[in-house]
């Protein structure tokens, strides 16, 4: 079983969005700062309608797992007394230098969010993209959550979708064939021949990574297969919430909405090949009910 420290280690080695713009030394930094923050709202623009950033000035926020600091900056542009905490040495060390770059205030530490260093009913707001679903724990920091928060406080957290169609259709079904036949070049050049070039080149970097841990694992369990396919082949964990799930999560605080979206069209395998054949009105309806983020927005 992966424990807290394999998430350190994955997380500290692989900085979600820390592009490889970033890791030339030979680009200033704030260039590439605003290229990742460019590419985070054009892919994911419902980020910011659901963040709100500007509402929280003059408010005490805190952001568990922090990043490369994309959003929190933003709380500090908008004039909220901004914290941001994170697992792992660079994402505190990448967004601290984020901060300085652009004249920002924030308090950017190291923490382990199962166990929070701040007293009762510190903060406001606490905010969470993409971050608790990857803990062996994720009843701790909720927990941890409702307690730093002032009565009436809110929470923002996104957590991945069970019952998106990308988890049941592909996760459990597609992805699954895939993985049986990663390490049968012949048949994969066969599958691959109607794809462009630059499409073939990431499916046959995903293949290998794939062929790489079925080396050693080649029956993952059912947690194992769901952390596998979520944002890395080697991300140690990862879970998945259906409203029910995550209502019983946070069923401690006294407010609970959960809604859905996104469509990950540069990477799902379902979409890459039926996105010509999908229009528009239906791609509207399958993110709202069946997209990837779920949303959760609660009161203490």
């Amino acid at each position: 079983m992966k424990k807290i420290v394999d998430v350190e280690r994955f997380w500290n080695s692989n900085p979600c969005e820390s592009s490889p713009l970033f890791q030339n030394t030979n680009i200033d930094k704030t260039l590439a700062f605003q290229e990742i923050e460019n590419i985070r709202y054009k892919n994911q623009s419902e980020i910011i309608k659901f963040a709100r950033f500007e509402t929280f000035k003059g408010k005490k926020v805190l952001e568990i797992g922090c990043g490369v600091g994309t959003d929190g900056i933003q709380f500090a542009r908008a004039g909220a007394d901004y914290t941001g905490i994170d697992l792992t040495n660079s994402a505190i060390e990448i967004t601290s230098k984020r901060f300085k770059a652009f004249g920002q205030r924030g308090d950017i530490k190291k923490v382990n969010a199962e166990e929070l260093p701040f007293t009762e009913a510190s903060f406001d707001h606490v905010y969470s993209f993409g971050v608790i679903h990857h803990s062996p724990a994720p009843k701790k920091i909720v927990d941890e959550i409702y307690r730093v928060l002032k009565p009436g406080g809110t929470a923002t957290i996104m957590l991945y979708n069970k019952t998106s169609f990308y988890y049941q259709i592909e996760v459990k079904l597609i992805r699954k064939l895939f993985f049986y036949f990663c390490d049968k070049n012949k048949l994969c050049k066969i599958l691959f021949l109607p794809f462009k070039k630059e499409r073939v080149k990431q499916f046959l970097f995903y293949k290998e990574k794939l062929k790489k841990y079925k080396e050693t694992n080649p029956k993952p369990t059912a947690e194992e297969w769901c952390s596998m396919n979520t944002d890395d082949v080697f991300c140690p964990i990862a879970k998945v919430y259906s409203k029910t799930d995550a209502k019983k999560l946070f069923k401690d605080f006294s407010k609970f909405k959960t809604s859905v979206w996104f469509i990950d069209k540069n990477n799902w395998i379902l979409w890459i090949i039926l996105k010509h054949f999908i229009p528009q009105k239906l791609e509207i309806w399958l993110e709202s009910k069946l997209g990837w983020f779920r949303m959760v927005e609660v009161t203490k």
